[in-house]
């Protein structure tokens, strides 16, 4: 982040002229700052709305709009512009408007109201008590919008990382060539494609991500989950929802309370867990591990190197499971039916493979044998359900 050489304490501004405006003035007030581009304009205030314009003029305009009750001071230390709105009495009728050129760098501050910013070139940081927080297009610029009640809303960011934190309300960020984190405490989180890495963390809604080149951290207490391919490892879980994920060039982690689980294709090893829906792999480029307490699962096995760990395991507490395995894979076999007293189906373990199946109408199914000459363990097991292992061309 940039932010850290734009402290808002006063001994770093050598001041070229300072305004001072008495709190008993009701009229609107309107300052002017010749200024060049990759300058900085702060404004703080105990509160106040707070609106950020851009224009293609070499200057920073700032106008406060019923200003009454409150103390502005108006300061510029060469190519910086700082604005303090101070009020001891708690009034909030005052609001901010600012032009200022299309390449500088904001610092935002409010004790309450809403902040919107144009697009903009540059870093920016706004930080209010209670407003939404709105920013169009921000292109070789950090950004950091913290909010204690309102949403977020971003457009695309360009060459700077992301920060979005609010403790109630939703966060949208468009596509960002950057890292982006996203907090909130009851909202859902939409972030478009990501160049650059992902964490995403809510309360209480869905979270969904599109397409991300780096490694990706998604977490709801609530919700739904949904991302697109992430070229780094990716772990989702939720307490409450579904999982629908493209796939990930390297470990994938999914966990949910109460959902389904799909992930379309993998490039690397896979974790799954679920305990209350169904789960579907397509082809996985790895180690598979599922388990789910109340579903069925289907998966199956990709593209496995040389001396590349691909072993299976595959559970289930009461429903089918279906294994898609290429022919010439090498394995070894342990597959397992659990049926209980009070069932009344008739469960099979199928196979394409040459397995060994015993104990056919008693209380347990085994499948055991060797693939290919034996090799990674396949161990699959489920109650009063069916198990099929079928052969797909490699």
């Amino acid at each position: 982040m940039h932010f850290s050489r734009y402290s808002v304490a006063g001994a770093l501004f050598l001041v070229c002229a300072t305004l001072v405006d008495s709190p008993a003035r009701a009229q609107d007030i309107e300052r002017e700052f010749e200024v060049s581009p990759g300058g900085r304009l702060t404004l703080r205030s105990d509160a106040g709305p707070i609106t950020v314009r851009t224009w293609d003029q070499p200057r920073v305009r700032v106008r406060v709009i019923n200003p009454e009750a409150f103390e502005v001071s108006f300061e510029q230390s060469q190519n910086q512009v700082r604005v303090v709105a101070e009020d001891d009495r708690g009034r909030s009728r005052i609001r901010f408007e600012a032009d200022v050129p299309t390449e500088f760098d904001l610092e935002l501050d409010t004790g309450g109201g809403a902040i919107e910013v144009a697009g903009l070139n540059g870093d920016v940081y706004a930080d209010t008590s209670g407003g939404n927080i709105t920013l169009s297009r921000v292109d070789n610029g950090d950004v950091v919008a913290d909010t204690s009640g309102g949403r977020i809303e971003i457009g695309e960011v360009t060459n700077g990382n992301v920060v979005a934190d609010t403790s109630g309300g939703r966060i949208t960020i468009g596509n960002v060539i950057g890292n982006v984190e996203a907090d909130t405490s009851g909202g859902n989180i939409t972030i478009g494609d990501v160049d650059g890495n992902v964490s995403a963390d809510t309360s209480g809604g869905r979270i969904r991500v599109g397409q991300v080149t780096g490694n990706v951290s998604l977490d709801t207490s609530g919700g739904s989950i949904e991302a697109g391919y992430a070229g780094g490892t990716m772990t989702a879980d939720t307490s409450g929802g579904n999982i629908t994920l493209a796939g990930s060039d390297r470990l994938l982690i999914a966990d949910t309370s109460g959902g389904t689980i799909r992930i379309a294709r993998s490039g690397g090893p896979v974790r799954v867990d679920t305990s209350g829906g169904n789960i579907f792999l397509g082809a996985i480029d790895g180690y598979i591990e599922a388990d789910t307490s109340g579903g069925s699962i289907e998966a199956e096995l990709g593209l496995i190197e040389p001396g590349q760990d691909a072993h299976i395991d595959l559970e289930s507490s009461g429903g089918d499971i279906d294994l898609r395995i290429p022919g010439n894979h090498a394995a070894t076999v342990d597959a397992r039916i659990q049926v209980s007293r009070r069932s009344r189906g008739d469960y099979r373990i199928y196979t394409d493979f040459p397995l060994v199946i015993t104990g056919v109408d008693e209380r347990e199914v085994i499948g055991r044998g060797d693939i290919n000459g034996g090799g990674d363990r396949i161990r699959i097991e489920t109650s009063n359900g069916d198990i099929r292992i079928m052969r797909i061309e490699p």
